[in-house]
């Protein structure tokens, strides 16, 4: 306005007073942020988010461009048939992993949908290599299952999912019986997927178009069950439905599209064959990071997720807790090396034993990936069938299931590295928060994993990460979980402890060792007090 008044100002005056304004601006836009948001900003020495989407920009030409033909060919369809489901047409992640910007735009566009699969060492094709040397035991008798079932939160309850279950479906539920060759073993044949690292595996995905196919669970929240006689070894693990589909179809496109995975129960001989394993053969451990999608972030270790050297700060629902436990075993991100994200440095493990009944159940909402096991025959004293989530039994489920099971208040179940005889546990693997975010991402360089996560973190504070906003297709799907009360005033410890607290016996760690009766030895374990103050 001054220069067209005053045609004669210099021009550096003009640019001076064009940078104080957007000086103003960016200070006005940072104001909207929270502070650990602000903090990462003036950290990384960025004005404001339209500085970090710029920087971001350098490494790929973000957003990237979505393939519409591709996405109805494969990807599951995002409007929902339940009642409450999210609709994830707008939940589209086109900021990320670089694989969204390869083979033709198939993966650009992602969304939050997500499907179990069941991994074993049945004799079916070439070996996998997570069953080179495995003893014919485990081949001809690991797992043995039950039944496998999805269900889709609508907002009030967990509703089965009947493309998603393998089992006896009725207008009950689902049921099987391995003993009696129903359920599991009686279906799988339908849903035989690709083998490959593993020999052998089972997965719902789409025979046809992807829109026709399995949705997988998504937002709100969603829950896998897997009943069986025995899972001393193999693994039950999470991808995405596009990248089920595509791989079930035999890569059409010449990529799965691997930017997420989530495996809450996975045996670990393949992750370094030949070497010796983190745990005993038979310890399944549970990892969030064997991918990053770059629109779902994950903590990796509790030091990390805390700024590294900072206080207790995230996950926020502890944050009392542990002011008022400063001593507990997590409320130490300080001085601890806790894997919060699992992983074979981690303590999150199920010792699982020979033919010894188990059920699991996986829970992604809100608060991030809850994992619970229970063993019947512990747990259910009159007859070894029911488990702590009321309507879920070793050989059945119904059909609707209520929000959350009964509180865990086994002290050896409240921790993780946890006991083949243990009747009920269960393991958290947080979910970030935007400001969580902000600060786990503050410790990292501004790269495509990173610099998303936090871009995404800014974007939800501001309101533009929607459809048409400044910053669409920059996202932090946890945002759009609900919080399903899974958390009933759990200890930190569920989300790991410090690997010097595994001093049990191991006995079945090398090929030359493995045998079907491993069971570590735990006389001389540390056993910390039992958190009496948080149940």
């Amino acid at each position: 306005k001054d220069a067209a008044v005053n045609p004669a100002m210099p021009w550096c005056e003009i640019r001076n007073m064009q940078r104080t304004l957007l000086f103003a601006c960016f200070s006005l836009v940072r104001a909207h942020l929270g502070e650990e948001c602000q903090r990462y900003l003036k950290v990384k020495g960025f004005a404001g988010p339209d500085d970090l989407a710029e920087a971001l920009r350098e490494l790929n030409p973000t957003p990237c461009t979505e393939n519409k033909t591709a996405q109805r060919l494969y990807a599951p369809n995002p409007t929902p048939e339940i009642q409450g489901a999210t609709d994830t047409t707008s939940l589209s992640c086109r900021y990320g992993n670089p694989q969204m910007w390869h083979h033709c735009g198939t993966c650009c566009g992602l969304r939050p949908h997500f499907n179990w699969v069941v991994a074993t060492c049945e004799e079916t094709q070439g070996t996998g290599q997570f069953c080179w040397n495995m003893p014919q035991c485990v081949i001809d008798g690991s797992p043995k299952i039950n039944y496998v079932a999805a269900y889709q939160f609508d907002g009030t309850n967990f509703i089965l999912m009947d493309d998603s279950t393998a089992g006896e479906l009725s207008t009950a539920g689902v049921s099987g019986n391995y003993w009696q060759n129903t359920g599991f073993s009686a279906k799988n044949s339908s849903f035989q997927w690709r083998g490959g690292d593993w020999t052998t595996k089972y997965a719902p995905w789409a025979r046809g178009a992807g829109v026709e196919g399995p949705r997988g669970v998504t937002p709100p929240a969603g829950l896998w069950i897997l009943s069986a006689e025995n899972f001393y070894y193999g693994a039950f693990y999470m991808l995405s439905q596009l990248g089920l589909n595509l791989d079930g179809q035999g890569l059409p496109t010449g990529t799965n599209c691997w930017m997420w995975e989530l495996d809450p129960v996975e045996g670990t001989s393949g992750w370094s064959p030949g070497k010796p394993l983190p745990g005993n053969l038979n310890m399944a451990y549970s990892t969030e990071n064997a991918q990053a999608s770059g629109c779902m972030p994950v903590s990796y270790t509790s030091a990390q997720a805390n700024g590294i050297g900072g206080p207790f700060k995230f996950p926020e629902e502890f944050r009392e807790a542990c002011a008022a436990n400063v001593s507990e075993a997590g409320c130490r991100p300080w001085r601890e090396n806790i894997h919060w994200g699992g992983g074979g440095k981690s303590t999150q493990r199920f010792e699982n034993l020979w033919d010894e009944p188990y059920v699991f159940a996986v829970v992604v909402d809100a608060k991030g990936y809850w994992i619970y096991r229970w063993r019947p025959n512990a747990y259910d004293s009159d007859g070894g069938v029911k488990t702590g989530w009321p309507g879920v039994e070793r050989f059945a489920a119904e059909r609707t299931l209520p929000p959350r099971p009964a509180a865990v208040k086994d002290p050896r179940g409240l921790r993780t590295d946890v006991a083949g005889d243990v009747a009920e546990a269960v393991i958290l693997q947080p979910s970030l928060s935007p400001e969580a975010v902000c600060l786990r991402s503050s410790v990292e360089q501004v790269t495509w994993q990173w610099g998303t996560d936090a871009l995404a973190a800014m974007a939800q504070e501001l309101g533009e990460s929607g459809p048409g906003s400044k910053f669409e297709g920059v996202q932090n799907w946890w945002s759009n979980f609900a919080d399903t009360g899974q958390n009933v005033n759990y200890p930190p410890s569920i989300m790991g402890l410090e690997a010097k607290n595994m001093t049990e016996r191991l006995n079945c760690q090398s090929e030359s060792t493995f045998t079907c009766s491993c069971a570590a030895r735990r006389e001389e374990e540390l056993q910390p007090k039992a958190p009496v103050k948080w149940v």
